[in-house]
């Protein structure tokens, strides 16, 4: 742990004002509830940033940019990154992942990749493995009196492989064969199972699996017996009937890791599958 004091030094500036960190021996992990406007970000390691809402707009490295609510956010070492102030979000809520560069670049090779780790495009979507895992991470290092050891190694191979799986640098070939229309349907469920916590849309399921959205909208139902959006919702919906029943995270928070716009939409789209509000189905678990 003293080898990386000195990252934890360099972190305390961003603790602050309500926010939540936790520090393995390799990464930390901030949930932050605002942004730093004006304030260019000079990049020592691998950063990432989860975005929950729809952040402000970004210049990185001379280009600016605007990412959307969904995003993960890819920056190397050498990058810089200044945050435009505007009209601040209703709501502001993102996840930011430091990772050594030194023990990001080992887990790269060690996946049979040469080199350093380097990124396609400044953002691509998270998925809900690296969700998983950062919560488990969290819980360990928070929750845990005596944190294990090998429990935290183990966390964060899983984070570093899954950050190289969701930025997309495993270096896949730029186009898939088609498949048949079974195959192409096997294809979006599993692209729809692990990202659905990201705000994808159809059109990100479909340029995913290299189809057209109104052909994805056609083939599907024949074989899953719905619609791309529908089965989408399904997978959200049965993610936060589980995070109900499993934790006493609130409403917002749920309805942010699940995909949903926000919190009045998830508590309409609940009702409308069970027929109670996500308050009442919770409390009828307690009884």
């Amino acid at each position: 742990m003293k080898a990386f004091d000195y990252f934890i030094r360099k972190s305390q500036r961003s603790v602050s004002r309500g926010t939540r960190c936790a520090f393995s021996k390799h990464m930390a992990v901030f949930i932050f509830e605002h942004y730093e406007f004006e304030l260019r970000l000079d990049v020592e390691e691998y950063f990432f940033a989860l975005c929950f809402t729809t952040p402000p707009p970004a210049t990185i490295r001379g280009r600016k940019y605007q990412f959307q609510k969904g995003s993960l956010i890819c920056l190397a070492p050498g990058d810089d990154i200044l945050v435009h102030s505007g009209s601040p979000a209703a709501a502001v809520h993102y996840i930011a992942v430091r990772v050594l560069p030194e023990f990001l670049n080992n887990v790269y090779r060690r996946l049979g990749f040469s080199g350093n780790l380097e990124f396609d495009r400044m953002h691509s979507r998270y998925s809900r493995f690296l969700l998983e895992a950062l919560d488990a991470l969290i819980h360990e290092v928070v929750h845990q009196d005596k944190a294990s050891s090998l429990m935290l190694n183990s966390l964060e191979n899983q984070i570093a492989i899954q950050l190289i799986r969701d930025a997309k640098c495993m270096h896949q070939p730029a186009k898939a064969a088609l498949g048949s229309a079974e195959d192409i349907t096997r294809r979006a469920i599993n692209y729809i199972e692990i990202y659905y916590p990201s705000r994808i849309t159809i059109k990100d399921i479909s340029d995913a699996i290299f189809v057209s959205p109104s052909y994805l909208q056609k083939i599907f139902p024949r074989f899953v017996g719905k619609t791309p959006y529908q089965y989408l919702m399904e997978c959200r919906h049965r993610q936060a009937k589980h995070m109900l029943a499993t934790t006493q995270l609130s409403m917002e928070e749920v309805a942010r890791q699940c995909g949903f716009v926000n919190g009045a939409h998830f508590s309409t789209a609940f009702k409308q599958m069970e027929g109670i509000s996500p308050l009442t189905f919770r409390k009828s678990l307690e009884s």
